[in-house]
């Protein structure tokens, strides 16, 4: 178990709010970040934490936005309308309604990338919108029956389509299928090392090819997984079940680092200052900066706000964004 807060702590460089809830997590956007929150609210703010701009899409946001290449915003208001707007200034550029219920939200190049619930991929010009390309994966994804797509991650190649049942590397253009890799349960997937790192409820961690698909071995985490995979120095990061932390080595050459947390790590982590940054969804809301040499007593910070989602590293200071629609920054005393 990590021990208290070391005496160095982590203190505050700013809060500010949209006020309302949010689920969406921080994308980064310049020196600063984008979010949205339940009051269906788009807020961009800059380096200081300071907002840029506001836009109001009409319903709550729940997935991550995403940015393209060529400056669009997309964002995913009231589960069926896709809301493109300007980065720079907040301007609505476009909007496509009617979008059958949305599992993920991607941007790939100058595409705006959509996987519905029913397997369905979607494919917009970011810059322009239109009619999308259309291809449904319902049967190849395992969705017959079963739960919805786990989400879209994007590769050199494409986007992978992350199902109950398979992951599909996708083109991001038209949707045609590149390979197709089995998959149980997976909570997500991440690039590292020249690997693709997935990870399964049952506590398997599987390693592939990121051009073929093909499975390079296979990692035991031991109790369920309860996060996505994420990466941070050297290592493949994943919440567990019993309110634990692994990190398995990228190169398989350490053995995997393993503590227990005070809750439940739901969103991922990141690498920050030579730490790794963990935010925790009790209600406390502690974010941990620990120091793998001397992990006993991590700096710490609590916001009194469940933390679900990744935290951003923008420069010195560590950002989160709180389950109360808050989003603080940090950095070490």
């Amino acid at each position: 178990m990590l021990g208290p807060a070391c005496s160095a702590p982590l203190v505050p460089v700013f809060t500010v709010s949209g006020d309302a809830p949010s689920r969406t997590g921080l994308t980064p956007l310049g020196d600063g970040a984008v979010f949205g929150n339940d009051a269906g609210r788009v807020i961009r703010l800059d380096a200081a934490g300071r907002v840029l701009w506001t836009v109001e899409t009409g319903a709550e946001i729940e997935l991550p936005l995403v940015v393209s290449d060529d400056g669009v915003v997309g964002a995913l208001s009231g589960g069926g309308t896709l809301v493109a707007l300007d980065a720079a200034t907040g301007h609505e550029r476009w909007r496509a309604g009617g979008q059958p219920p949305v599992a993920a939200l991607a941007a790939v190049g100058t595409r705006l990338v959509l996987l519905g619930k029913e397997g369905e991929l979607r494919s917009f010009p970011a810059g322009a919108g239109g009619l999308p390309s259309r291809r449904g994966w319902n049967t190849s994804l395992g969705l017959r029956g079963r739960s919805p797509p786990r989400g879209l991650v994007v590769l050199e190649r494409g986007v992978l389509a992350i199902g109950p049942a398979a992951v599909l590397l996708l083109s991001a253009e038209d949707g045609a299928l590149r390979w197709k890799a089995p998959a149980r349960d997976p909570t997500g997937a991440v690039l590292e090392a020249d690997a693709l790192w997935i990870a399964e409820q049952s506590g398997r961690l599987l390693v592939l090819d990121p051009r073929t698909g093909a499975q390079r071995r296979v990692v035991s985490l031991g109790p369920r997984a309860i996060s996505p995979p994420t990466a941070a120095l050297g290592r493949i990061w994943v919440g567990l079940e019993d309110h634990s932390l692994v990190g398995v080595d990228a190169h398989d050459a350490q053995p995997p680092w393993r503590a227990s947390l005070p809750a439940a790590l739901l969103g991922g982590v990141a690498e920050w200052q030579d730490r790794v940054l963990v935010p925790t969804a009790g209600r406390e809301g502690r974010l941990l900066a620990i120091d793998l040499a001397r992990p006993g007593s991590p700096a710490t910070a609590r916001v009194d706000s469940a933390l679900r989602t990744r935290p951003l590293v923008r420069g010195t200071v560590a950002w989160v964004l709180a389950s109360d629609g808050r989003v603080l920054g940090f950095r070490f005393r």
